[in-house]
């Protein structure tokens, strides 16, 4: 009895040594950016020695390393593999706009479009780098449109369309006895407006006759004095010019730079007293000559008489 008793005992602590050893695992963890294959994904527990593998999440791939990992005693082998980020690479190009990677071209990072000066994005600015590639299309650039520019009085402006496209380019013109004033073209601007914004006028440029008090005309153009007409102006005689002698019409019917004046010769000349020369004649009979001085800026002069004459100067003070 107490034999069979024992080689029971014997037979159940084997069979439970065989268990324990025999143990299973628990549900393995995964590394970064990976998944238990379809098989494996709904089971919690696994027997001794199973195998299980692992797939990379969607938006990455395998960089190395085997997916499959084994339970072993209740303890599963180490994991190796590793998931990348996949690449989407280049989104292509996008006429007249360019295209930036602020992080780089793997999943999840962006690329953001631009257009050049003069043309507007016609759909997203930024598209993603996702799973099956980059998400949606990429955008255009068109070019920016203007309205035609403004009409002005007496004039017209060329070419004449319907719409403009950026940097097209106008010029304006005045009906005949007429004269432009401003910028004679405009140009359609990133904006979408014609710059400069002002648009020039026609305006009817006649200077008057260039009268100038004793002045008169010499050379040039004869009346009527349109735009850019120059005549030459001189001085009569005994009397000096001050200012330009060449005058041209402006576009605001004025001589530029500005009509001279004549001033009498002698009038402008200045002296110590007050711009006027000052003279002092005093005259005396010495033994039937007659002896004239005369007393001009601080100089004596004499006049001796009768003829023949001579003429002395001196250093001045009284006689």
């Amino acid at each position: 009895m107490g034999v069979a008793y024992f080689l029971l005992l014997c037979c159940l602590l084997a069979i439970t040594a065989q268990v324990i050893t025999a143990q299973g695992c628990s549900r393995p963890v995964p590394g970064d950016h990976m998944s238990l294959s379809d098989s494996d994904i709904l089971l919690q527990t696994f027997p001794d020695g199973q195998k299980v593998s692992f797939t990379c999440d969607p938006g990455y791939i395998s960089g190395g390393g085997s997916p499959t990992i084994t339970c072993t005693a209740g303890s599963w082998s180490s994991v190796k593999l590793k998931c990348e980020k996949k690449s989407c690479g280049s989104a292509g190009d996008v006429t007249n706009g360019h295209i930036d990677y602020p992080v780089g071209t793997d999943f999840g990072d962006k690329a953001v479009i631009t257009c050049d000066t003069g043309y507007m994005l016609v759909g997203k600015s930024e598209i993603y780098c996702g799973v099956q590639g980059w998400s949606g299309r990429l955008p255009v650039c068109e070019v920016v449109k203007c309205d035609p520019p403004p009409e002005i009085v007496n004039g017209a402006f060329s070419p004449v369309k319907e719409e403009y496209s950026y940097r097209d380019v106008v010029q304006y013109s005045c009906k005949k006895d007429y004269t432009l004033s401003g910028s004679t073209s405009t140009s359609c601007s990133e904006d979408g407006t014609f710059k400069p914004l002002n648009p020039p006028t026609c305006v009817m440029v006649q200077c008057e006759n260039p009268d100038v008090v004793n002045g008169k005309w010499i050379d040039g153009a004869r009346p009527p004095y349109g735009i850019s007409s120059t005549v030459k102006l001189a001085c009569e005689s005994g009397y000096t010019m001050k200012g330009e002698q060449s005058q041209t019409c402006d576009i605001n019917s004025k001589w530029s730079p500005g009509l001279p004046t004549c001033e009498r010769d002698g009038d402008s000349d200045s002296t110590p007293n007050g711009g006027h020369r000052t003279a002092v004649i005093v005259g005396v009979i010495l033994g039937g000559i007659l002896v004239v001085a005369l007393c001009c800026c601080g100089c004596w002069y004499f006049e001796v008489g009768p003829f023949p004459k001579r003429k002395t100067q001196g250093s001045g003070g009284p006689l």
